[in-house]
């Protein structure tokens, strides 16, 4: 099976997350139309290992991050921790498809955003989960505008674990690798709250899921 049917890049993180066909469940995002007999044969086959159900890496159980009090503030540092509480929110929210720990913090028309969440929502559905992939904020900065700044962007120097994402309990899991960078956010004041607008990839090392199983 070639490379691009195995596996979905999910453009959130700014191409960071590398997650499995299965997990995002391809077929329901790309694949054909249901009532065409035709389209159906050339649907992409899950072709990983089948491994017992028993074997599989067991669902963490991590508590719900508590919400910043910066998230409500109307300020740089409010800014800063917007990102740091995405980032470090994302564990817990693979692992329990739990996705309003993100979706109160970022803007509705965020492309990325949108896409990543309605990602993580479906693996959810699947009953599947990530085992790993924690993030360390290593350090954030903002540059905004208006004072007090009601728009602006955050920088946050990153480092995020090795992870396992388990998306089919009778299919061998994906390994995704440890990867490090900086993810870039354009953030705005929503009167409220701050509210993530875009993210991308300023620099990044090692990321990647790994090439095990890839036929």
């Amino acid at each position: 099976m070639k490379r691009p049917a195995q596996r979905l890049v999910v453009i959130a993180l700014a191409l960071l997350l590398v997650v499995p066909i299965g997990a995002v469940g391809l077929s329901q995002l790309l694949g054909p139309d249901q009532e065409d007999p035709a389209a159906e044969s050339s649907a992409p086959v899950d072709q990983r290992p089948e491994v017992d159900p028993a074997d599989q890496p067991p669902r963490p159980e991590l508590p719900r991050p508590e919400e910043p009090a910066g998230l409500t503030e109307q300020t740089a540092e409010g800014a800063e921790a917007t990102l740091t509480y995405l980032l470090e929110s994302y564990a817990y929210m693979m692992s329990s498809g739990d996705v309003s720990v993100w979706a109160n913090s970022v803007d509705p028309n965020c492309q990325v955003c949108v896409t990543f969440l309605d990602n993580a929502a479906l693996l959810a559905e699947q009953d599947g989960y990530m085992v790993g992939g924690a993030f360390e904020v290593q350090g954030t900065s903002f540059t905004g505008t208006g004072e007090p700044p009601a728009t602006g962007e955050v920088t946050a120097d990153f480092a995020q674990q090795e992870s396992t994402i388990v998306d089919d309990p009778t299919r061998a899991p994906t390994p995704v690798d440890a990867v490090s960078g900086q993810i870039v956010a354009q953030i705005a004041w929503d009167g409220q709250r701050w509210r993530v607008t875009d993210m991308s990839l300023g620099a990044a090392e090692g990321a990647g899921a790994s090439d095990a199983g890839e036929g």
